[in-house]
This record gives structure tokens, C-alpha cells and sequence, in this order.
């Protein structure tokens, strides 16, 4: 392999490991505009919790989703685990890992909610950028408690 196929691997797999990190930080701000525009415009969001399974389609369906969800949420905290990468060129694969914590109120009684989740993704790149086509966000672990 040459040396600037192997650059353009790496920059490849920076961009998404960015896309990852930005995603998360926009949750963190509870920017839930910003988080859909990392998807694309057909992008399916899925997020499996338990018993329940929710599907969003396209990044008006994601961003008003984003927003239901965000709105008793006081503070979110991602922090990121293992990223790993599957390129193929402009299409990719990946996992990572996050540990979350989420403050919000419930019943006018405030909660801590820990969540351990797994992200398994598909990435396109359009137009330059890396963006996410299709994420199935499952949560492994969770642990919630009233104050």
C-alpha cells in the first residue's frame, strides 16, 4: 500500500472518529438540530432499550425526536470508549462504545440515569464529508435513581 493511500485512510478514519465526537458533544449541549445534520438526509436512526425499539427516519424525523427525548433532560455527558472502523472506501462501518449520564427530572423528582450503550454504524461520505446513514444505538446497561 502506498504512502498516501495510507494518509487518506487515516484522515478517513479521523474524520469519522470527529464525526463520532462532534455527534456526542452537540447531545451534550442538547443540540438536537445539530446532531441530525450528522446524519444523512435519509439517515435511519434505531434505538433499542430493553423491550422497546424506536425508529427514526430522515433528519426532520431524527431532530424531532432528538428534541422529545432531550426535553426533561437537564445535562447529558457522553464520554466515548473504543471507536472501531471498518473502511471500505467511501462507506464504512463502525462501533463505539459510550458511557452516559443523564440528569433530568421525572415526575417533578429529579433522576441520575447511567447508561452503557453500544453504537453500531454506517457511514457514507458525501460530498467530502462523513456522515451517518444508519445507527443502531442499544443500551446494554442502565441504572436510573430518584432524589
Amino acid at each position: 500500500m502506498e504512502t498516501l493511500e495510507k494518509v487518506k485512510i487515516l484522515e478517513d478514519k479521523q474524520a469519522i472518529q470527529e464525526l463520532t465526537h462532534n455527534y456526542l458533544a452537540a447531545a451534550d449541549r442538547k443540540d438536537h438540530v445539530t446532531m441530525a445534520a450528522h446524519f444523512t438526509s435519509d439517515g435511519v436512526l434505531t434505538s433499542v432499550m430493553d423491550e422497546q425499539t424506536v425508529v427514526l427516519h430522515g433528519t426532520t424525523e431524527i431532530s424531532n425526536g432528538f428534541a422529545q427525548i432531550l426535553a426533561s433532560i437537564h445535562t447529558a455527558y457522553h464520554l466515548v470508549g473504543q471507536l472501531l472502523i471498518d473502511l471500505n472506501g467511501n462507506t464504512a462501518k463502525g462501533t463505539s462504545y459510550s458511557f452516559v449520564t443523564l440528569v433530568g427530572t421525572e415526575n417533578n423528582q429529579k433522576y441520575v440515569r447511567k447508561i452503557w450503550a453500544v453504537y453500531k454504524d454506517e457511514y457514507v461520505k458525501e460530498n467530502d464529508q462523513w456522515l451517518i446513514n444508519n445507527r443502531v444505538a442499544t443500551v446494554a446497561w442502565e441504572e436510573k435513581e430518584f432524589y
